[in-house]
C-alpha cells in the first residue's frame, strides 16, 4: 500500500474515534479503550509504512510480533468491553469486580503473547520460564507476596462483604471510607482525608466492621448519671433525646440500656442509627446528642457526675445564661410582657410567677414535637426557634421563626390536644414555660381570665390564619367549652 493512503486512512479512522467516545459518554456507557486503540493504528500504520524487505530478517519477524500483538491486545480489550462491561452498564447483568478485569487483561495478554511470539518469531517463552531453574526460583519468590494479596483481593472482591464507598473499621484504629479495590491493595479514606492503603492480606485477616452494610449506621456510646436519678427515668429521658434529634433513625429504632453500676455513676449504653456515612457524620452527631442531653439534664435539675474525692460540699457557681439566674421579678416581667396574661392583677402575675419556670435548650434541639401531646406554653426570652410542619414523602419545612416575646404551644396546653408543629431551637435559647398545673388554679379562681384566654387565642389565631370574624367566634366558644372541660376534670 503506498505511503500515503495508508496514513491517511490511519488518520481519518483515528479521528472517528473521538466522536464515538463522546457519543458514549454522553450515554454514559463504559469507556472506549482510546488510548490502545490508537496505538494500534500507528503501530499498524509505521509496520506497514517500513521498508521491512530491506531489513534483516530477524528484525522483520520482531517488528510484525510487535503489530501482531498490539491488534490481539486491542482484540482482547474490546471483547472484554462488549461481553462484560457492557452489560452491566445496560443492566443485563452485575457489575464485574475490577480485579477480575484486570486478571482477564492480564491473562489474556500473557496467553495472547506466548501464542504471538511462537507464531510470529518462532520463540518459544514457556519453555525458557520452565527450563530455567533459576529464573523460575526467582520469579516464584518474587511472587509470593503479591500472589498472597492477588488471592485476597479475589476473595474480598467475589464475597461482595463491601464495596467502595462503605465505611469500614478494620479494629486496629484504621477507620476510613473505601476508595478502590485493587488487585493488591484496599485504599481507604480517613477522618483527616489522608488516604490510607492497606494490603488485602491484611484486611482478610482481621475482623472488620462494616458500618453501612445494612443500609443504616449504629452510633454507640455510653454515658454516666448520677444515682440519685431513676434508672427508669434516666432511660426515658436519654430515649427522648435521641428520638427527637432529626437525623436519628426512626427504624432500626434507638435504645438505651443500663450497662453496668460504676464507682460514681450508673453507665447507661446509648445506641443511636443514622444514614450511611462516614466517621464524621459518627462524631458530629455523637456531638449534638450529648450537647442536647447536658441541656435535658440541667432542665431536670441533674448533671454528670465525677468521682468526689472530697468531704465537703462543692458550690456549684451558675453560668451567666443559666435559666435559674432570672428570679422572680424577672419572670413576673416576662408575663407581664406576654399578650396573654398582660391583664392579670399583681397578685395573679406573682403566683403565676412563682409556677413558671426557664428552661435552656441547645442548637438544633426539638422542644415540641408535632403530633405529641402538650401541657405547656412557651415564651421566648432568649435566642430564636423555628417552626416546623411535617409534609408525608419530604423533609419538614418552615413556617415561621420565632424571635424573643414570641409564644407557641398555647393551644395545645388549653385544649389538651395534640402539638400542631414541631418547634426547634436555632440556636441556645431560653424559653419560659407556664405548664397546665400552674395555669390551673388562677382560672378556676377567675373564671373572667378563662373567658378572656379563650377571646384572644382565639383572635389571635384567628389574624394568623385569616378567619371570618364569624368563624373566629365560633371557635372562641368551642375553646371555652373544651378549657372549662379540661381544667374542672384537672382539679377532681
Amino acid at each position: 500500500m503506498p505511503f500515503l493512503e495508508v496514513w491517511l486512512a490511519a488518520i481519518v479512522v483515528m479521528v472517528l474515534l473521538l466522536p464515538l467516545q463522546l457519543l458514549i459518554r454522553r450515554l454514559r456507557l463504559p469507556k472506549l479503550p482510546l488510548q490502545l486503540a490508537t496505538l494500534t493504528i500507528l503501530s499498524s500504520a509505521v509496520v506497514r509504512t517500513l521498508p521491512l524487505i530491506l531489513m534483516p530478517a530477524h528484525y522483520r519477524a520482531w517488528i510484525s510480533t510487535i503489530d501482531e500483538l498490539m491488534f490481539s491486545y486491542l482484540g482482547i480489550r474490546m471483547a472484554l468491553w462488549g461481553f462484560l462491561e457492557m452489560p452491566a452498564a445496560l443492566g443485563l447483568r452485575k457489575q464485574p469486580p475490577d480485579i477480575l478485569l484486570q486478571l482477564l487483561i492480564l491473562g489474556g495478554g500473557a496467553v495472547a503473547t506466548v501464542i504471538v511470539v511462537q507464531e510470529q518469531a518462532r520463540f518459544n517463552l514457556v519453555s525458557l520460564l520452565t527450563t530455567s531453574a533459576v529464573l523460575t526460583a526467582m520469579v516464584g519468590l518474587a511472587a509470593q507476596e503479591p500472589l498472597k494479596d492477588l488471592f485476597a483481593g479475589l476473595e474480598l472482591q467475589f464475597d461482595d462483604v463491601f464495596s467502595v464507598g462503605d465505611f469500614l473499621d478494620l479494629g486496629d484504629g484504621t477507620l476510613g471510607v473505601v476508595v478502590s479495590i485493587n488487585w493488591r491493595d484496599t485504599c481507604l479514606r480517613d477522618l483527616t482525608g489522608a488516604l490510607v492503603v492497606v494490603p488485602n492480606t491484611k484486611v482478610t485477616a482481621v475482623v472488620v466492621r462494616n458500618y453501612v452494610s445494612f443500609g443504616s449506621m449504629g452510633n454507640r456510646f455510653n454515658l454516666g448519671l448520677d444515682y440519685s436519678l431513676p434508672p427508669s427515668k434516666a432511660k426515658q429521658l436519654l430515649l427522648d433525646v435521641l428520638e427527637k434529634h432529626p437525623r436519628v433513625l426512626k427504624e432500626p429504632s434507638p435504645a438505651v440500656r443500663v450497662r453496668d453500676f460504676a464507682d460514681s455513676a450508673i453507665t447507661y449504653d446509648l445506641l443511636a442509627f443514622q444514614q450511611p456515612g462516614n466517621l464524621g457524620d459518627l462524631l458530629d452527631l455523637r456531638s449534638e446528642l450529648l450537647e442536647q442531653i447536658w441541656f435535658t439534664l440541667e432542665r431536670a435539675g441533674q448533671s454528670v457526675p465525677y468521682p468526689v474525692r472530697e468531704l465537703r460540699p462543692k458550690r456549684t457557681v451558675l453560668d451567666s445564661g443559666h435559666p435559674e439566674q432570672r428570679g422572680l421579678q424577672e419572670r413576673r416581667d416576662l408575663l407581664s410582657r406576654n399578650p396573654l396574661f398582660g391583664d392579670l392583677s399583681e397578685e395573679e402575675m406573682l403566683q403565676l410567677a412563682t409556677t413558671s419556670r426557664c428552661l435552656r435548650f441547645a442548637p438544633g434541639e426539638v422542644v415540641v414535637r408535632e403530633g405529641n401531646r402538650g401541657d405547656s406554653l412557651f415564651q421566648v426570652v432568649q435566642g430564636l426557634v423555628q417552626v416546623l410542619k411535617e409534609q408525608e414523602g419530604s423533609e419538614p419545612f418552615q413556617v415561621a421563626c420565632l424571635k424573643p416575646g414570641d409564644i407557641f404551644g398555647e393551644m395545645s396546653m388549653l385544649t389538651d390536644s395534640n402539638r400542631s408543629a414541631t418547634v426547634r431551637a436555632l440556636e441556645e435559647c431560653v424559653l419560659l414555660e407556664v405548664s397546665r398545673p400552674s395555669l390551673g388554679p388562677l382560672l378556676l379562681e377567675n373564671p373572667p381570665l378563662m373567658d378572656r384566654l379563650a377571646h384572644l387565642v382565639s383572635k389571635r389565631r384567628g389574624e394568623l390564619e385569616g378567619m371570618e370574624r364569624e368563624k373566629v367566634k365560633q371557635n372562641e366558644n368551642q375553646l371555652l367549652k373544651r378549657m372549662k372541660q379540661l381544667f374542672e376534670t384537672f382539679t377532681l
